[in-house]
């Protein structure tokens, strides 16, 4: 608020941006003296000519001897209408600065109310009352006040009038970054942000009848482009790593922010935590690894590799010594190089995704300490590591956890290359070789989740590096060099493999023909997997896109990053119509430093408490509730299901019941508030603990068929008389109806064929020609329709139920048999295949 003075005590600079006005800029200072001459005695006008080639310079010159108060400024070239009333802001010596445009639209007979306005206001705004403009040009300026209003919350029902007055320490302080027609929009942001006060009154518009409008359609895409990135830049992500009001800058040339002293946490207490959260984290993954592998994918992902050894062939991937065109090779030959190092274990094949996962969660403490310091860094590997949907699958042998880790390689490396003003090859490099592993992980699904971020990201921010077409050639480079070796390899083994590859198991199931799921699966996936964290949803969501200048200075740009990359992983995947709940698991490093840095943002400003409270603590509570409640219902699912767990599952459900007692009590206490969180990850840690390290090892041991502890060899020894167990490793046997891949797994066989339904034929003659062949067929599979499906008069005798199949024994009757010698040559599938 300024004082209320005499109107006539006012000095006024008037700004007249020209180019190209000859026509009517004599005029427009004619009518812009007069006018001044009537609110005040102090007064100039400037003329910014901004590279006009029609003599308009030599008018104004020639009116400045006329009227004194008329001064010229001469741009050469044509610089931009931003540029135009920069240059005649700085030039303002009075005390009050009002711009206008040069073409006589506007009576400057109403600047009267403006400067009585400004006496009560920083910021005197003016909208056009009776537009008389064309119906398509008020069309545009509607659609464009509207967006403006949305995303840059100006306030103002007509932002780009030329009739705006500011008190000239008020326009000194605002910035205007660009050149355009974005600056209307760029000066009230920041008197909104702010907290300037502001006054819309309404003007006279008058049709220009001299010189040509500079506004046409095909300015339209650039100014939307301007304000995409204004908007990306300036309002929602205008902090920087440090943007805390108390914070001490960042020192030339080191990586990470200087600490500051508001954190919660010391720099080097921070990094000690780290480094122990690291060992907690791989005592946590690489312990108790030796349960029997879970049928489906992980029997399948360990079943691969061991035929590659045990075929010599490391270029075909195969499943059943058939070929497995789903996926590339690179998780099959981790696993084939860890059972070559450890033996053919599970310990050996779970090792792979194990310490894959512990270097993702090291990469992302690393990259989070260099964008935003090293408490930030430890609260998201605090966050990955406890979030269930990581924890649940970093000891899980599948594809998705080595996705996640090139994934997210390639995604920090790319952005620590483009976050200064020029691409670093080295980290640019990097970047591409993470994604072409990633191509060779689970195919082009890696360029596909990287790119679009990238180019955005790069594409949308100021400051940061703008990769060329030739950069984005290096990574499609490196790529190639990196898959072309090995396809060019299998499609000469297999000329079918590359059709089968790309067509059925990429676009095919892009397109839906395996897992179909509605677009909205993954909204209840996320919810889930990133339990406790994901009750701050509502709260972070705020926080997100607050409009308060203060939240604003908290985002900084890496954020936005970090918001592309989860975002489009969420989009790609719900648009795909093929859906699995570990697909969105690349996002979750992502997702863990945008709540890590908010988790910072929490904690650390004690008079930020009122306004996160609810996330403080209520999200923390409701968190904890949920978590005891989840383990009070797995204890008495696990009872209820009759699966063999130790004794100690009692202990662990009197442990979930007193806490969640306890949680429901402390509901009420709103001391230790900061503690809500550090108490509601310690039950998330030790429900991880209980379900990872003795739940699913017990349902493992419940449902496996031949892992270790399975009874199944000797039941099926003795339904056959006392048979000893070792004729399971030499009587003919197949799989029906389901792979069944730890059936020759575990009884280390490759002669095991596998039929997919109970009625092929061929299953009929093997059994035929094999009597007394061992079936291990799905639950699913009624014994019924088997006899059906067999020779008349065959056996056939149940030898034993476990998890998700039964074995029977058939015998065919004997004039249905042939000569062993010639089923030996044609059925017996072994490593020379």
């Amino acid at each position: 608020m300024h004082p209320q003075n005499d109107p006539q005590e006012s000095s006024i600079s008037l700004i007249l941006p020209a180019w190209n006005e000859c026509e009517v800029i004599v005029q427009a200072i004619e009518e812009a003296d007069a006018a001044l001459r009537l609110v005040s005695d102090d007064y100039e006008i400037i003329v910014v000519d901004d590279g006009s080639t029609d003599g308009t310079a030599d008018l104004v010159r020639a009116c400045a001897v006329e009227h004194p108060a008329v001064r010229l400024i001469s741009h050469n070239p044509n610089q931009g209408y931003g540029a135009a009333l920069r240059t005649g802001f700085s030039a303002a010596e009075k005390e009050l600065v009002m711009f206008t445009d040069a073409d006589c639209q506007f009576d400057l007979t109403e600047l009267d109310r403006f400067v009585l306005l400004s006496k009560r206001y920083d910021v005197v705004c003016g909208y056009r009352i009776d537009r008389k403009d064309t119906a398509l040009r008020c069309l545009y300026s509607r659609v464009y006040n509207q967006m403006v209003r949305i995303l840059l919350q100006t306030g103002v029902r007509d932002v780009d009038c030329a009739m705006k007055l500011f008190h000239r320490d008020v326009i000194r302080s605002l910035t205007i970054s660009g050149n355009g027609f974005l600056v209307n929009s760029e000066l009230l942001t920041q008197v909104n942000q702010r907290g300037l006060s502001l006054v819309e009154v309404g003007v006279s518009h008058r049709l220009r009848t001299e010189g040509n409008s500079t506004v046409s359609i095909a300015h339209i895409p650039r100014v939307l482009t301007s304000m995409a990135r204004y908007w990306w830049n300036s309002v929602q992500f205008p902090g920087s790593a440090t943007s805390h009001s108390d914070d001490k800058p960042r020192i030339a040339g080191t990586a990470a922010p200087v600490a500051s002293t508001n954190n919660i946490l010391g720099d080097r207490q921070a990094g000690w935590l780290q480094l122990a959260l690291l060992v907690v984290a791989a005592l946590f993954l690489l312990t108790n690894l030796g349960y029997p592998l879970i049928d489906r994918d992980e029997t399948r992902y360990a079943e691969i590799p061991r035929e590659m050894l045990a075929t010599g062939n490391w270029v075909l991937p195969q499943l059943n010594f058939q070929t497995y065109y789903d996926k590339p090779p690179l998780l099959y030959w981790l696993c084939a190089a860890s059972f070559k190092l450890f033996g053919m274990s599970e310990s050996a094949a779970r090792l792979v995704p194990a310490l894959a996962a512990l270097a993702t969660l090291a990469s992302t403490m690393f990259f989070g300490t260099r964008w935003f310091g090293r408490q930030i860094g430890l609260f998201a590997g605090g966050v990955l590591m406890l979030s269930v949907g990581f924890a649940f699958t970093s000891r899980y042998l599948l594809l998705d956890g080595v996705l996640t880790l090139m994934i997210c390689t390639s995604m920090f490396a790319a952005y620590e290359s483009i976050r200064g003003g020029k691409v670093k090859l080295g980290w640019w490099l990097v970047s591409a070789i993470a994604c072409g592993l990633g191509f060779m992980t689970k195919g082009p699904v890696a360029l596909i989740l990287w790119l679009p971020p990238v180019f955005a990201m790069a594409w949308l921010s100021e400051g940061h590096a703008k990769p060329r077409w030739w950069h984005y050639g290096i990574v499609g480079g490196v790529v190639a060099l990196i898959a072309m070796p090995w396809l060019i390899a299998v499609s000469r083994q297999d000329p079918d493999f590359l059709m089968q590859f790309f067509w059925v198991h990429n676009f095919g199931r892009f397109a839906g023909e395996f897992h179909s799921q509605p677009i909205w699966y993954f909204v209840p996936v996320l919810l889930v997997a990133g339990h406790p964290w994901s009750f701050l949803t509502i709260p972070y969501a705020r926080f997100l896109f607050a409009k308060k200048s203060a939240a604003q200075s908290q985002r900084p740009l890496a954020i936005g990053f970090l918001l592309l990359w989860t975002a489009w992983c969420f989009a790609f995947f719900s648009c795909s119509s093929c859906k699995l709940p570990t697909y969105v698991l690349p996002a979750a490093p992502a997702l863990a430093l945008m709540v890590g840095h908010y988790l910072d943002q929490m904690m650390r400003q004690t008079q930020s408490q009122t306004e996160h409270w609810f996330a403080i603590f209520w999200s923390a509570r409701g968190a904890t509730v949920a978590t005891c409640l989840g383990g009070v219902g797995f204890v008495m699912f696990v009872i209820t299901m009759g699966i063999d767990v130790p004794s100690t599952i009692y202990l662990w459900a009197m442990m979930w019941a007193g806490m969640l007692v306890m949680a429901i009590l402390l509901i009420n206490d709103r001391h230790q508030s900061k503690l809500a969180w550090a108490s509601s990850s310690a039950a998330a840690f030790l429900f991880a603990i209980m379900v990872m390290h003795q739940m699913v090892p017990a349902y493992s041991r419940d449902q496996t068929l031949f892992g270790s502890g399975s009874p199944l060899e000797r039941q099926i020894a003795f339904s056959m008389g006392g048979l000893a167990t070792q004729s399971i490793a030499t009587r003919p046997m197949a799989t029906v109806s389901h792979e069944f891949s730890e059936v020759p797994f575990y009884l280390s066989r490759s002669d095991i064929p596998n039929f997919d339904n109970v009625r092929d034929v061929k299953l009929a003659e093997y059994v035929r020609n094999n009597p007394g062949t061992l079936l291990v067929i799905q639950n699913r599979v009624d014994q019924a329709l088997l006899r059906q499906s067999m020779p008349v008069g065959t056996k056939i005798v149940s030898l034993g139920k476990r998890g998700p199949g039964y074995i029977v024994e058939v015998t065919p009757p004997i004039e249905a048999t042939k000569p062993v010698s010639q089923v030996a040559a044609r059925h017996t599938v072994g490593v020379s295949r």
